[in-house]
């Protein structure tokens, strides 16, 4: 997680919150999230989940806002998170993910 080189099969989005340090960068990165097509944003979350903390909390907020908004979105976000539960390789990754999916069902 933190203090890893970036990893080049990272999308631009992971590597963009991973860089994010400023203000201005971490609103910049959020904004991404939200504008971020379904299919690319459920395709990012591994990568997403596994952001150092500060970041990892803005993604969570994003998820919820999506999520939450119902609809097939909502349920695409959970059902991924509930495949990186089962199956992700990044033991953090798979625990922040058991962690998520109650808030995101809530």
């Amino acid at each position: 997680m933190a203090g890893q080189d970036p990893d080049e099969n990272e999308t631009t989005l992971v590597q963009s919150g991973r860089a994010a340090v400023t203000f201005t960068e971490m609103a910049a990165f959020v904004r991404d999230i939200e504008a971020r097509p379904l299919a690319r944003l459920l395709a990012d979350l591994g990568g997403l989940m596994a952001l150092p903390d500060a970041k990892y909390s803005l993604v969570v907020m994003v998820l919820g806002r999506r999520a939450h908004a119902g609809g097939a979105e909502g349920r695409s976000i959970v059902a991924a998170v509930r495949r990186l539960q089962a199956g992700a390789a990044d033991l953090v990754v798979r625990r922040r993910a058991e962690a998520l999916l109650p808030k995101l069902q809530g």
